[in-house]
């Protein structure tokens, strides 16, 4: 065999190579599937179904007070007039989980307005219970058809149930309910410039995912 058909065996046989790995690359290219779609997330939603504002006879005396849900269920909040030092409220609010998966039932977050420093003047307590079925009949319950100012919710930010309240964080299911009840109330050291104001105190309702 001369040179010249050595060089063109050669130049075939590498061109046989390229061919044979190009082969291969497309061949392992065209085995790749695409798959394209839409994911939808599911989400957690604890809302407020139902709330009560409790003022006793001497915050009423000189202090008005009114309350709005916001729209998307998450929100209370609540103006007050002319406000002293000892005033107080009792806030009693029905939870339930409105999504698809399990909720984590959370002490509220609170905000001020005209501005969150009013939260230095202010102390709260919450009680919780529950959780409850869809069906549950709340004006029957202890803790909330039959709850009443000085009775059960007593002005030292204490409750008198019998039944024993929840300990928060806890599991809220699909469709349950929770019931809490939360006393506000404004300290002595309220500066004199602050006395009569009025304020909005919000009450803000974490939901989480239970994990």
């Amino acid at each position: 065999m001369n040179m010249t058909t050595t060089k063109i065996s050669a130049l075939f046989m590498t061109m046989a190579i390229v061919l044979s790995l190009l082969g291969f690359t497309y061949a392992h290219w065209a085995d790749t599937v695409q798959i394209e779609g839409k994911m939808k997330m599911a989400h957690v939603l604890i809302g407020i179904k139902s709330s009560k504002v409790l003022t006793s006879r001497v915050v009423e005396r000189y202090s008005n007070v009114t309350y709005e849900v916001s729209s998307d269920e998450h929100t209370l909040a609540i103006h007050s007039e002319n406000l002293r030092p000892c005033w107080y409220i009792w806030v009693g609010l029905v939870m339930q989980n409105q999504g698809p998966l399990p909720g984590k039932m959370k002490p509220p977050e609170y905000s001020y307005d005209p501005s969150d420093t009013w939260g230095n003047y202010f102390e709260t307590t919450e009680y919780f219970y529950g959780s409850y079925p869809e069906n549950t009949g709340f004006g029957t319950l202890e803790v909330w058809g039959r709850a009443k100012l000085d009775e059960e919710l007593l002005s030292d930010g204490t409750v008198a149930f019998t039944t024993p309240p929840t300990q928060a964080p806890f599991t809220l299911d699909p469709t349950e309910k929770a019931i809490i009840w939360i006393w506000i109330h404004c300290k002595l050291d309220l500066p004199d410039d602050a006395k009569g104001d009025t304020i909005t105190l919000y009450i803000n309702i974490v939901d989480d995912m239970a994990i």
